[in-house]
């Protein structure tokens, strides 16, 4: 079996490995995929000084708050993933299985330093400067390089701007608890239609860091993620992770080669009035494949992104091969669900954490151009 990296790039060299998906701090390990280009900040974080204090949490009355309520909470919890220096450990939980990682994240000047430990499975780390990931894999000594990922990652929960945020989910102040060994603001995102999932979120009284999300659908959790321990304001060690990456001298460096493109120009259309409402592209990318088994020979994919602000949407398009692609269909993991599809002479695979109607939505909007 192939080894599948989070841009989708095959490594036959080294079988029986899937890599973990590589989102920029890792906490939804089984959900969150690919590495593509630097996260967009929101405008009000990025003019925050480290220095200042942490905003206080919007003060709001117990259900049923305002637009601007909302926004005030997602700024803050932003703002705190953005400035804040911690080390915790995180644990994702689907429900079928359990997987933790070991997570350092430094704030040192201008300077954004991660170092990311897989604690469970195949020994692996991910050592972020700035807006470069390397991903290690010691006992294959291979490092895969790849830009950070555009879709905000646990604990950061936003992409690109909170402005329409309000119009497709609720929000509800709900009781404090106590988290990860923190005093916790908890507010539950309710989804205002079918076509995304409630979150229940957590996030530091005293900071605003996320702690913990759970993505539910009528009151049951689909999926869990945050962090079982974490302190929050640790000096910055930028050594911890200098310190790998110059143990990593020697490794075989694999740099998926990425192009930023749009849908028109590979030749295709979305029409925007079939996909579910509040879903905006993000980014489109066009990479090569190394097939399998067949040295020098590689096939294109497209791979597009919608966000709605808090979740997203990841559309693959590529040629339709008969040894690679047998059946169409659904899988569920967690919150996350795939959907498969063979439309004519191509393969298109919809990943989400949206429900299946929603996945068909994005599928059937696609369409060629004539």
């Amino acid at each position: 079996m192939e080894r599948v990296l989070s841009t989708g790039l095959r490594l036959p060299a080294l079988p029986r490995v899937r890599v973990a998906p590589a989102r920029a701090t890792l906490a939804r390990v089984s959900r969150f995929s690919g590495a593509l280009v630097c996260a967009a900040a929101l405008s009000a974080g990025t003019a925050r000084a480290q220095s200042q204090k942490p905003p206080a949490p919007p003060q709001s009355a117990a259900s049923g708050e305002s637009a601007g309520d909302l926004r005030g909470w997602l700024v803050r919890i932003h703002d705190a993933a953005a400035r804040s220096s911690y080390v915790g450990t995180m644990v994702n939980s689907t429900g079928t299985s359990v997987v933790s990682t070991r997570v350092g994240h430094y704030c040192e000047g201008k300077n954004t330093l991660e170092r990311i430990d897989a604690l469970d499975g195949e020994p692996r780390s991910m050592l972020r400067v700035n807006d470069e990931v390397r991903t290690l894999w010691p006992r294959y000594r291979v490092a895969v390089i790849e830009p950070v990922d555009p879709r905000a990652s646990f604990p950061s929960l936003v992409s690109g701007s909170e402005k329409h945020i309000p119009d497709f989910y609720e929000l509800h102040v709900q009781p404090m608890e106590r988290i990860a060994g923190h005093d916790a603001d908890r507010l539950l995102l309710k989804a205002r239609d079918d076509s995304r999932f409630d979150h229940v979120i957590w996030a530091d009284h005293a900071t605003g860091l996320l702690l913990r999300v759970d993505v539910q659908v009528a009151g049951r959790t689909l999926e869990s993620s945050g962090f079982s321990d974490v302190n929050i304001g640790v000096k910055p060690d930028a050594a911890a992770v200098y310190a790998e990456l110059h143990r990593a001298d020697g490794y075989h460096v694999v740099k998926p080669a990425i192009l930023h493109t749009k849908l028109a120009d590979e030749g295709w259309v979305m029409q925007s009035a079939m996909l579910p409402p509040g879903f905006q592209a993000l980014d489109c990318v066009r990479r090569a494949l190394d097939m399998p088994g067949e040295t020098g020979v590689q096939a294109k994919v497209l791979q597009a992104i919608w966000s709605d602000g808090i979740t997203h949407v990841s559309l693959f398009i590529e040629p339709f091969q008969p040894q690679r692609h047998r059946s169409e269909g659904l899988t569920v993991i967690g919150a996350t669900h795939t959907l498969t599809r063979r439309v004519n002479d191509m393969w298109l695979t919809a990943v989400g954490d949206v429900p299946p109607a929603a996945l068909d939505q994005f599928v059937r909007a696609l369409e060629r151009k004539q």
